[in-house]
């Protein structure tokens, strides 16, 4: 492995040719130590090992960059918002939501990371020009297990180099090996406009507050029915699978993992909160599950869902079937990957809440819809739930 001083800038060569068109600007030779792999660096010189003794520090770690000519996220954050994305990664796994569309270069280079041995940053920036195609690195540390570096978006070292305009976004990995082991992540990120921010492994790729929807109405509904009674003698109402207690709108996914999932009502008649309007009867109803963590996050299938109805005995699920009725779901996972969106589509009608759905040819809704407020609780993640009202 090669070895940079912490004060050196990092640039690395990626898969295709742009990398070297646009060059570093980096004071330093920019082609030295560049290696096959698309990883580079050269000798630092100091001769040390990089540790200072602190089990959780190192002010000088080795470390490779690798280029991927493009950002692997999406992205799924704004440029408005922000100056870039970071993710730490210490297991394979971490990465294979990155790497689904990354070129082979790429995945390589990952998959040649001993994570016994070192940890991976994955940073992302946008600049103006095709030119602003590479991130470099500098001031790497592992400080209290959290890795810390200062990136920038490079352009051309040329103005005589040609360079179309257009918003560039950019990716990179940097491999850090040390014995100081980081759980976090820290990176003063400066993009192609010279714009610095810093970003971290907890911002996400979304911000939740600028999601579409709500999660529910504000203040108690208007009306509140003594009870859910059906007519018939042998219907029998699907069970509340989730555990005591709701996640509202935020959570984790299936068995609490993680977190970063967002449950939304998208309503076509509010922009949500106080100015939720109370659905009608035949309206379209969208809930929306958005992954807006940095990580991927595993959910079950999306039949698993309760549809409850807030009463003055608490939330009873609205739907059922004839007694002796079994309602098996299949044990599954699904990757959610970081920005992707699944949604629930319903007509306010009782057959609209039905059809499409689990157990489609079994289940009804018993007594008819009225007035209140309504719950969708999704028990393939950490039980979140979002609420609407429904004006008849």
């Amino acid at each position: 492995m090669i070895r940079r001083t912490r004060r050196t800038v990092l640039c690395g060569l990626g898969a295709g040719g742009v990398a070297a068109l646009a060059g570093c600007t980096s004071g330093g030779d920019p082609g030295a130590g560049d290696a096959a792999d698309g990883s580079d660096g050269t000798d630092g010189g100091d001769g040390g090992d990089g540790g200072d003794g602190d089990d959780d520090s190192d002010p000088d770690p080795e470390t490779e960059v690798h280029q991927v000519g493009g950002a692997l996220s999406g992205p799924a954050w704004s440029r408005e918002e922000r100056r870039g994305f970071a993710a730490l990664i210490t297991d394979e796994s971490d990465a294979a939501w990155l790497l689904r569309e990354a070129p082979e270069e790429t995945v390589a280079f990952v998959e040649a990371t001993d994570f016994d041995e070192s940890a991976l940053a994955y940073v992302e920036s946008v600049g103006p020009t095709t030119c602003h195609a590479r991130i470099s690195f500098a001031d790497v540390a592992v400080e209290d297990g959290t890795l810390v570096a200062s990136a920038s978006v490079e352009g051309p070292e040329s103005y005589e180099i040609a360079c179309g305009e257009a918003i560039t976004f950019s990716g990179a990995f940097l491999r850090v090996a040390t014995d100081a082991r980081p759980d976090a992540i820290r990176v003063s990120v400066t993009d192609g406009w010279g714009e610095t921010g810093e970003v971290s492994g907890e911002d996400g790729v979304l911000d939740p507050e600028r999601l579409d929807g709500y999660v529910r109405p504000d203040g108690d509904p208007e009306t509140v029915p003594a009870g859910l009674d059906c007519e018939t003698d042998d219907f029998q109402r699907h069970p509340a699978v989730y555990e005591d207690g709701v996640s509202w709108g935020t959570g984790g996914g299936a068995g609490g993992d993680g977190d970063g999932l967002e449950l939304r009502v998208v309503d076509p008649n509010g922009d949500g909160g106080a100015a939720a309007a109370a659905s009608e009867r035949g309206d379209e109803l969208r809930i929306e599950l958005t992954n807006a963590s940095g990580h991927e996050a595993y959910v079950g299938n999306r039949g698993k869902y309760n549809l409850e109805l807030r009463t003055e005995s608490g939330w009873r699920e609205i739907r059922g079937a004839e007694a002796g009725t079994t309602f098996d779901y299949t044990d599954e996972a699904i990757g959610v990957r970081p920005g992707e969106t699944l949604a629930w589509e319903f007509e306010l009608t009782e057959a609209g809440l039905i059809e499409g759905g689990p157990h489609a040819d079994d289940l009804r809704v018993c007594p008819d819809l009225v007035p209140g407020r309504y719950r969708f609780v999704f028990w393939g993640a950490d039980d979140l739930a979002v609420a609407f009202d429904y004006a008849g």
